[in-house]
């Protein structure tokens, strides 16, 4: 199993690479462990997009659950060993960046599964769900799991916590502690399970990102005055039933929606 400390430790050395902490190169040595939240993906055999697979320990389970794996990888010497390592028909491996790789290419429906950089968690998660993949499927740090499920007033509740809740249902599979992985991080990790909701909203997912962030861009500060440039903006508030003393960290996911479809779509 390539999610092992044996393995991953011959394979640096074979290749005479140092993982490299900017690229977020910390990797899973927890095979049994990970195999588990694989199989709790419900993946059916369409297209996965891997996001960053490093050595190739998720690539190897993925594999088993898919016809065709598209695997992101910004390394060059990771995605050369990878091509060279995996001669497997149904892996696809390319170089790129997961913030400008377009997820929708592989058709639909798709899945996208990894696991993702610390230091732009958010970014990718976002541009991620943006392009609607039937499952998401992604190892985070543990704060940035709480931001999928965050509740209005928490710290963590941002736009990333409106929208997954109103197009996914989420649920975090499990808790990856810092001897999961080398080298071993300073943090926690979770392995988090998004799936499409049939019930989601029909409104592009992209603006109603947008359009939450805006309001939260100053989360403390009454929607009066974060939507006093938008027009109709206090007819809306009325509409909805909102005070226009209410902060924007105080509303839930399905009144952001509400206020959105009161502005209309060019909100």
């Amino acid at each position: 199993m390539r999610a092992s400390y044996a393995f991953v430790t011959a394979a640096l050395a074979a290749m005479e690479h140092t993982p490299n902490r900017a690229l977020g190169q910390n990797f899973c040595i927890d095979g049994d462990r990970l195999q588990r939240c694989v199989d709790a993906l419900g993946l059916s055999g369409e297209p996965v997009i891997e996001i960053g697979p490093g050595l190739g320990g998720l690539t190897e389970l993925l594999l088993e659950k898919s016809d065709r794996v598209v695997a992101v990888e910004k390394d060059a010497a990771m995605a050369a060993y990878l091509s060279e390592s995996m001669r497997d028909p149904k892996l696809t491996v390319l170089r790129g960046d997961a913030l400008r790789f377009d997820y929708a290419s592989c058709g639909t429906p798709f899945s996208v599964v990894g696991n993702l950089p610390y230091y732009i968690t958010t970014p990718i998660a976002e541009r991620v769900l943006q392009s609607r993949p039937r499952v998401f499927g992604c190892m985070v740090q543990k704060e940035a799991a709480e931001r999928f499920f965050a509740a209005p007033k928490e710290d963590n509740y941002g736009a990333l916590s409106v929208v997954t809740q109103l197009y996914y249902t989420g649920k975090p599979l499990d808790t990856f502690a810092e001897p999961c992985f080398y080298p071993a991080p300073n943090v926690q990790s979770v392995f988090v399970r998004l799936w499409e909701r049939k019930d989601a909203p029909s409104e592009p997912i992209g603006r109603v990102f947008a359009f939450a962030r805006a309001c939260l861009a100053m989360r403390r500060k009454t929607l009066k005055n974060n939507l006093k440039s938008v027009p109709n903006g206090l007819n809306a508030l009325k509409l909805c039933g909102v005070s226009p003393e209410t902060r924007a960290e105080t509303l839930t996911p399905e009144q952001f929606l509400a206020l959105y479809r009161a502005l209309g779509t060019e909100a």
